[in-house]
């Protein structure tokens, strides 16, 4: 059985060969179909394959899956011999990975579906045009404020809002194509950010789980899709506590002899299922009133909030 470390680029990736007996290869390879037949060749249903999460980490598990017994997909901040070492060299890190898949002891991510990964890609390109159109509609407030007109921003929030924008004639001239310009690509946004909305509900609908979160009252289906991808698959978490703690929820806790001390959450885990989850809640607090709502009013008396 041969370690097998892999430092995967966007152009090539780095492999290191560890044998049983410690006798290492280094050897780099080409992100190519000849490179990748290349590497596959060299593999064995015994090997074990150790490599990091990038963005393209998904192509290269598919391309290899059925040639080694075992691949480990590695979330490299929580890998500190790699994301802290002094040495940070292609080789070096392939080696790491190499000798510390040989002893076990890796920070493993779990390998989602076909379905999750799409919905996942889906959901990040969502929240990117979210985010532009967020920019474009401060770039608009921005212009009317320097004219001295200070809206809500529910100005900007439809059609037909944006359309009295449109006609306003009390902005300089700079600022009126400014305002326009804004109107324009937050149109168009709002059109792909629609269709990208209509392909996640096509594709997760089905999740099992979406209809017991509708449950839920305040909680859309958009939402409940989110939480579900994010999450991937729930057998994975035996507890609850589990995936508190792989969403980066947990709460620190600093503890020395009799003293205990809690502290903010860890925010260590799964950003994106992190917030997902925080805005959620957000979404149902001021909406609903059901004892789940009730439950979050208490706390947030009690411990405060910010």
């Amino acid at each position: 059985m041969r370690y097998i470390g892999v430092d995967l680029h966007k152009t090539n990736f780095v492999v290191c060969f560890l044998s049983e007996d410690d006798n290492y290869k280094l050897e780099t390879f080409p992100l190519s179909k000849a490179g990748i037949n290349r590497f596959t060749s060299e593999l064995s249903k015994e090997d074990a394959v150790a490599v990091e999460v990038t963005q393209n980490i998904y192509y290269f598990y598919d391309q290899i899956k059925t040639y080694v017994g075992r691949i480990v997909l590695i979330d490299t901040y929580r890998f500190a011999i790699i994301a802290s070492s002094k040495k940070k060299t292609d080789k070096a890190d392939a080696q790491a990975l190499a000798r510390f898949l040989k002893l076990d002891h890796l920070p493993e991510v779990p390998v989602p579906s076909e379905k999750v990964r799409q919905l996942r890609h889906l959901l990040q390109a969502r929240e990117t045009l979210v985010g532009l159109r967020t920019k474009l509609k401060n770039m608009g407030h921005a212009a009317l404020t320097r004219n001295g007109i200070a809206l809500l921003r529910s100005a900007f929030a439809s059609g037909v809002a944006r359309e009295r924008l449109r006609t306003r004639d009390d902005l300089s001239a700079a600022d009126k194509v400014i305002l326009e310009s804004a109107l324009r690509q937050i149109a168009e946004l709002d059109k792909e950010i629609e269709q990208l909305e209509a392909e996640i509900v096509r594709l997760g609908k089905t999740l099992a789980g979406v209809k017991r979160l509708l449950q839920l009252h305040g909680l859309n289906l958009l939402s409940a899709i989110s939480l579900l991808a994010e999450i991937g698959d729930i057998h994975l978490f035996e507890t609850s506590k589990q995936l508190v703690a792989y969403s980066g929820l947990a709460t620190s806790i600093r503890q020395s002899n009799q003293t205990s001390r809690q502290g903010h959450i860890t925010k260590q885990g799964r950003k994106r299922l992190r917030t997902v989850a925080i805005r959620a809640v957000l979404s149902m607090v001021n909406r609903t009133n059901t004892p789940l709502m009730d439950f979050y009013a208490r706390k947030k008396r009690e411990k405060g909030s910010g």
